[in-house]
């Protein structure tokens, strides 16, 4: 939940014997596609998404300040209409986790944070508008918790009454984070003793100390009460996820009505590190069920991470069934409902200045144009658009050069009306700059370039979708 730089791993890429100089032939009017790769957004941590009859919310740890997205699509999320709803006065130091829901006729957004030389807290900011993106809202602390650090705050509704979730120390000292449960009595007010209802036991949740059970999340599958969690230490790529479940007729403050899985349902691979700290949604049409996760830039990048999208399932007895994460290059169908893309792949697009076309098989297109030490080498994509709208406008680019974790490279992305700058962040994997754009009929040209020129930078593809 901060930020550490880190040295990256060496990524093996075969470079091709073909060098690019001046200006490359043909055209690339793009194929139509019906799925995507599953990273939504290239910086970011502990994602958290509400669903409305409207939009899918969508927020996430800034650090310094409370960040609201919304769009009508689920994976347009991380590019839509954004609103800075609280900036951190200066009696905090940093902010964790938030959560917005709608409770009671009221926004709630949770989120932790702590003041200097205190350690993290739960608090609140209501807001009594119909829509969040209006009108004032106000700070409160969450009412009947102790003072011992607590974190990640969530809420579960069943059987008519209301809970609250978070993860939090026993005492004072900094050993371990637990579960703990306490009942609601208004959206920012909790009643009695908390109670333990998860604590690190298991050998995947003990691999990093302070021991760690943290972020919980809770969705509901008929009669079962599914509490997802993350364990292990975030900043490494032991970091999972855990499963917890409960009959909904069970009391949850009671630790024994709890059935707990010995063994994570969701781990890193050899090419996903650390994947956890998760939220759910359900497609537009209400469907399908999503994970939305975070997970490390590159192997032990720490607390530089990105936010993944894949859809899970459910087993016979109404747990959570997730597969194990998806390859950067794996593609999986777009949520039901939403609108097909348009797929350009850099190998096929025109090439002004010195570039090179190179094998990269942790690629989607598995050849892709690298340099751009000049910003005078530019990539132009020619994408036919069959009718003038408001369109998102994504490029999937790399950079493995950790020295600009604190100055990040700047892309330009431009056409003949308009000119968006895009920062890039350092990762092993082929992020989306993602940015919204007024195309007319007819052909196009959408080029790329560095704004001061970089020799590390690499680019596999556009995509191009109506924006909603």
């Amino acid at each position: 939940m901060g930020k550490s730089a880190a040295w990256l791993s060496g990524v093996s890429i075969l470079i091709a014997a073909l060098m690019i100089t001046g200006c490359s032939t043909g055209t690339n009017p793009g194929e139509e596609v019906s799925d995507f790769t599953s990273i939504i957004d290239n910086d970011g941590a502990d994602p958290w998404i509400l669903q409305t009859e409207a939009f899918f919310y969508y927020t996430k740890t800034t650090g310094n300040n409370l960040t609201l997205w919304r769009a009508e699509n689920l994976s347009h999320v991380a590019a839509g209409e954004k609103k800075v709803i609280w900036e951190m006065p200066a009696e905090f130091e940093s902010i964790w986790a938030p959560e917005l829901h709608y409770l009671d006729d009221r926004w709630v957004m949770y989120f932790a944070a702590n003041r200097p030389s205190e350690t993290h807290r739960m608090y609140a900011l209501v807001n009594h508008q119909k829509d969040p993106y209006m009108g004032e809202w106000q700070l409160e602390e969450i009412k009947g918790m102790d003072d011992k650090f607590a974190i990640d705050g969530t809420v579960l509704e069943i059987n008519d009454k209301r809970y609250f979730l978070w993860s939090g120390w026993e005492g004072y000292e900094n050993v371990a984070q637990n579960l703990y449960v306490a009942e609601m009595v208004s959206p920012t007010e909790v009643i009695g003793e908390k109670r333990l209802i998860s604590e690190p036991e298991y050998e995947w949740e003990m691999r990093q100390t302070p021991l760690i059970n943290e972020a919980p999340q809770v969705i509901i599958k008929d009669e079962t009460v599914n509490l997802v969690y993350s364990a292990s230490g975030s900043w490494d790529n032991d970091y999972a996820l855990g499963l917890m479940t409960l009959d909904v007729a069970d009391d949850p403050l009671e630790r024994a009505n709890w059935q707990k899985e010995p063994e994570p349902i969701f781990q890193q691979t050899n090419t996903v590190y650390g994947p956890g700290h998760n939220g759910f949604a359900k497609s537009k049409d209400g469907s399908e069920d999503w994970l939305i996760y975070h997970a490390a830039r590159w192997d032990h990048s720490g607390w530089d991470r990105s936010i993944r999208l894949q859809k899970f399932g459910w087993d016979q007895e109404d747990k959570v069934l997730l597969e194990a994460p998806l390859d950067e290059w794996h593609v999986q169908a777009l949520p039901k409902a939403e609108p097909n893309r348009l797929r350009l792949t850099a190998s096929r697009a025109l090439l002004e200045g010195d570039l090179a076309l190179v094998e990269d098989e942790a690629a989607l297109s598995k050849k892709v144009v690298q340099g751009f030490e000049s910003t005078t080498d530019k990539i132009i994509f020619t994408p036919q658009i069959e009718e003038s709208d408001e369109f998102l406008v994504i490029a999937y680019v790399k950079t493995t050069d950790y020295l600009s974790l604190n100055d990040p490279i700047q892309v330009k992305i431009e056409t003949k009306q308009a000119s968006h700058v895009v920062d890039v962040y350092p990762s092993e994997y082929y992020q989306p700059l993602q940015v919204r754009m007024k195309l007319p009929k007819g052909p196009q040209e959408i080029t790329l370039s560095s704004e001061i020129g970089v020799d590390t930078l690499s680019i596999d593809r556009l995509e191009i979708v109506k924006f909603q």
